[in-house]
């Protein structure tokens, strides 16, 4: 089998690592925010109430956006391993196509001779 192409594998690999942050985000979203009021935040007081609902809203969020991340991961993974079958489906001319359906066709309505290979029974 081919390789799947360089653009996919690079895809894989970037959504992959951002599903992984994301998920990490959603599972310890309490973490995350207070690195970022620390690192962004000028005002020293906290609402206990308020970093609540941003942990709450984090985590719900979170996980969407991983679960979103994850589905255009699977889909970019699928694509790249499905390219060269795609692609020499590409090349085959009309005829060659129909001459392919009939064979899938004839196949389809009669699938036991094809896969017996000439056995014992009619």
């Amino acid at each position: 089998m081919r390789e799947i192409p360089i653009q996919y594998q690079i895809a894989c690999v970037i959504l992959t690592a951002l599903f992984i942050w994301s998920f990490s985000i959603a599972r310890e979203p309490r973490g995350w925010r207070r690195l970022f009021q620390s690192m962004f935040s000028k005002s020293e007081k906290f609402s206990v109430n308020k970093n609540k609902v941003i942990d709450e809203a984090l985590k719900k969020y979170g996980i969407v956006i991983a679960m979103i991340i994850l589905v255009a991961d699977v889909s970019c993974f699928v694509m790249g391993v499905t390219h060269p079958f795609r692609e020499r489906a590409k090349a085959l001319s009309k005829q060659e196509r129909e001459s392919m359906s009939e064979i899938n066709k004839i196949q389809g309505n009669n699938p036991e001779p094809a896969r017996r290979g000439g056995g014992l029974l009619p």
